[in-house]
């Protein structure tokens, strides 16, 4: 799973600036409208494993998939487990 996911970070960001070019081509209502559609076309073209969409947020610790926090792309275990031992500055375990 981790090699799959990151082929596909691999790809999306190989095919990034094709894709972005093609959605403006595709959404700009003051051209042509063939071009528009040809547009289209090579946008159904590239590899459907190429879209943001299919890239999965994982841990870079342990490579879990679930509940990740985006800011320091850790599992929330991972962030607890690193944060009670004093990895981030000015963190600790809150208690009242």
């Amino acid at each position: 799973m981790k090699n799959q996911d990151y082929k596909r970070r691999n790809l999306f960001f190989l095919q990034e600036s094709k894709r972005k070019t093609l959605n403006v081509v595709a959404a700009n209502q003051n051209l042509n409208i063939f071009l528009r559609w040809w547009a289209q076309l090579e946008k159904s073209k590239l590899p459907r494993q190429s879209s943001i969409c299919r890239v999965k947020n994982r841990c870079v610790e342990t490579h879990r998939s679930r509940s990740v926090i985006n800011v320091y792309k850790l599992s929330r275990l991972e962030f607890r487990r690193l944060a009670s031992r004093g990895f981030f500055l000015g963190m600790r375990k809150s208690s009242w």
